[in-house]
């Protein structure tokens, strides 16, 4: 009998930037750090004889928690990985229902028959991965193993697991970050669940479920989603709206806009569309715009740095779950880009801004002077490191590919 506790990654970027992220190599959030020692420490009494992950880096990065703790070394299998969802990964998830409607009404009501062009569905995803433990129990038999994966396929797996059909997978309910499910495999194949989707270790407080407001851990979250629609340069109504957000920026930041020079503001943005056509776009609640994101794609001062030019919430929706998304759509413009960090240059007095950015994990490192303020330079790290490139952290000797 080897004992397999089956956990979920800690929270990553599209739980929290509210994106589809699965096979799309993402990071983890800053509020992951602070789960990630009570996970560990869950496994403190427990004998382990190895730790498994795949190989995207929010679940070989979560493993490695564990793993460091026991003085171990997580071992990589593909295998392991998250649904692949072709067409739709990193895409914003309120985005789907305009693009695809038939498809993500299927995700919705009936996500075992739901096939992503390009992708794979739940249930095959869900037998790759439960295919994969029974080589890894196989192996290791009599042993205990923490393997980390991702919850998509968990929840499909377990629906197998438990004995029901695809059809019942709603059922399971989605388990929160590093929740843990306890699964015995014997020797000819059976496999007993003894429980799953369990997250007691984690204090309220660090729940990723609790912060999106997830009551229905059966159904999707009930937060309030954006979908982002390209800047028109050429549009005179999208001229007037991106005004009228800077004009609201600007008051927001230094007090007033007569400072504000409109024309070359106009011209920021259109050539900041020109060099990627997402870098300047509306945030939109259904057909309502209530959000500007504004990166100023073009700047080449430092190649590797994605520079913000602005963001602007509408009256009403500031301190909302909306803020995140907006750092979400400038991190995936930014490292499709190719950029390692995204920086904005943040008034000194403006400490409601300072404090925005440092809640999504950015640091300053330096200071900028210009027409309107001091301010200060907000970095955050964005580029998603390699396996390749950790090879150093990782074993790879039971990885077929890299």
């Amino acid at each position: 009998m080897t004992t397999i506790y089956l956990i979920r990654h800690a929270e990553a970027e599209g739980n929290v930037y509210r994106r589809c992220h699965g096979v799309y190599d993402a990071l983890l959030t800053p509020k992951a750090y602070q789960q990630l020692p009570h996970l560990a420490a869950r496994f403190d009494p427990v004998e382990l004889d190895a730790v498994y992950a795949s190989a995207l880096y929010r679940a070989r990065h979560t493993a490695k928690a564990i793993a460091d703790r026991k003085g171990m070394q997580v071992l990589i299998r593909p295998a392991l990985h998250e649904i692949n969802m072709g067409d739709w990964e990193d895409q914003p998830w309120a985005s789907l229902p305009r693009t695809y409607p038939a498809e993500f009404a299927c995700w919705r009501s009936r996500p075992w028959e739901c096939q992503v062009p390009g992708g794979e569905t739940v249930t095959q995803a869900g037998d790759r991965v439960l295919a994969e433990l029974h080589r890894i129990a196989a192996a290791r038999d009599g042993q205990t193993i923490a393997v980390v994966s991702h919850g998509s396929a968990i929840r499909s797996l377990l629906c197998r697991v438990l004995g029901l059909p695809a059809d019942k997978v709603a059922d399971i309910g989605w388990g929160d970050n590093t929740c843990v499910a306890k699964l015995l495999f014997a020797p000819d194949g059976t496999v007993q669940p003894v429980y799953w989707n369990d997250a007691s270790h984690l204090p309220q407080e660090l729940s990723t479920f609790a912060a999106l407001g997830w009551k229905d851990s059966k159904g999707m979250p009930s937060s309030r989603e954006m979908w982002f629609r390209p800047y028109d340069p050429d549009s005179e109504p999208d001229r007037a709206l991106l005004l009228s957000f800077v004009r609201e920026q600007y008051r927001s930041a230094y007090g007033s806009d007569t400072k504000l020079d409109e024309t070359a503001k106009l011209q920021q943005a259109r050539t900041a569309a020109q060099a990627a056509p997402r870098a300047v776009s509306f945030g939109m609640l259904d057909d309502t715009p209530v959000a500007l994101i504004f990166l100023d794609a073009a700047d080449r001062d430092e190649p590797d740095v994605g520079m913000v030019g602005g963001y602007c919430l509408a009256d009403g929706y500031r301190g909302s779950e909306l803020s995140a998304q907006i750092i979400g759509q400038s991190i995936s413009v930014y490292r499709s880009l190719g950029r390692t960090y995204l920086c904005a240059n943040v008034a000194e007095h403006n400490e409601r801004a300072q404090g925005f950015y440092r809640k999504f994990g950015f640091d300053q490192h330096g200071e900028t002077i210009n027409a309107c303020s001091r301010h200060f330079r907000m970095y955050k790290r964005i580029r998603v490191d390699s396996l390749e490139e950790e090879r150093d952290l990782f074993d790879l000797s039971e990885c077929e590919t890299v």
